[in-house]
């Protein structure tokens, strides 16, 4: 059976750069992202901000086909798959991966508000004086990373990353209805969990009981923080899923439904229709035509 999205090894395309455990790790993709396999999806573990600086590329983030022009910032998050497609024998650029946990650490104020951003748009094109600070601040953060006889450069790279982020570089807005920090926190807990458990767990219920609320005080929370329902997440992240093993496994539709947890392929086959409006079987045969 074809092997189907295995998570991204950082490592793996991290000869040239520096890492710091699982947490971080910063590397340049003029060599790397050149020999990067060309159409097979790949499901990030880590968020990964890269910066194009030259050549061009295109990429399938969550089965969304981009093209990216240098300069331009790539947002991506973890659980995201990405596919690159096609890439200019002259790609350029640097890419800073973070771990969740690093990111949780952080705590960064407005985080939901920027998630929803890069969520829903992974590039944005920057200017030349923004492409400058961000190539200081890419160098700073490698020397500090790279000073391994400083049993304290995780906490001096935490400090850097606050600095930047608070300098504006990422711009969002701040208005009336952006919740305080605790519901800011259920609902950066939901999102994890749902992450974490959607091919298991599909109700609300379950997820209201992990983080000991009830499904319709989650649901308001989640709703009006990110615009999306808690239920519609949840399904996003099957239907996302379950696109991609269409698309790009050999695995059967009844093999798909069970490792999504359906009880047979019949109930999973009226869900998938449901969102999409195609059959499982007529939504490959048009992926692959």
């Amino acid at each position: 059976m074809k092997e189907f999205i295995n998570p991204l090894n950082i490592d793996a395309i991290n000869n040239d750069g520096v890492s710091i455990g699982d947490d971080l790790a910063l590397y340049p993709f003029r060599t790397k992202w050149g020999t990067y396999p060309i159409h097979e999806p790949k499901k990030l573990t880590n968020a990964v901000i890269a910066i194009c600086t030259a050549g061009h590329c295109r990429l399938k983030v969550n089965l969304e086909e981009y093209e990216v022009e240098g300069p331009m910032l790539i947002s991506l998050l973890p659980g995201q798959i990405i596919e690159p497609l096609e890439c200019s024998a002259n790609i350029e650029g640097y890419a800073i991966s973070l771990s969740r946990r690093f990111i949780d650490m952080l705590n960064l104020p407005g985080w939901q508000q920027q998630y929803m951003l890069m969520y829903n748009n992974p590039l944005s094109a920057i200017d030349s004086d923004k492409l400058t600070a961000i190539r200081i601040f890419y160098a700073i953060l490698y020397k500090a990373a790279s000073n391994d006889e400083n049993p304290f450069r995780l906490q001096v790279i935490e400090n850097l990353i606050r600095v930047f982020y608070y300098g504006g570089v990422y711009q969002f807005k701040q208005n009336d209805t952006m919740s305080t920090s605790s519901k800011n926190s259920i609902v950066d807990r939901f999102l994890s969990l749902v992450e974490e458990h959607y091919r298991e767990e599909r109700l609300i219920g379950f997820y209201a009981d992990r983080l000991c609320i009830t499904p319709k005080y989650l649901s308001k929370l989640v709703k009006e923080n990110t615009g999306r329902s808690a239920g519609e997440w949840i399904e996003s992240h099957v239907i996302l899923e379950a696109r991609a093993m269409l698309q790009s496994s050999d695995m059967t539709i009844q093999q798909i439904a069970a490792s999504l947890n359906f009880p047979n392929q019949s109930f999973f086959g009226k869900y998938f229709k449901r969102a999409t409006g195609l059959s499982p079987k007529q939504y490959r045969h048009n992926g692959n035509k």
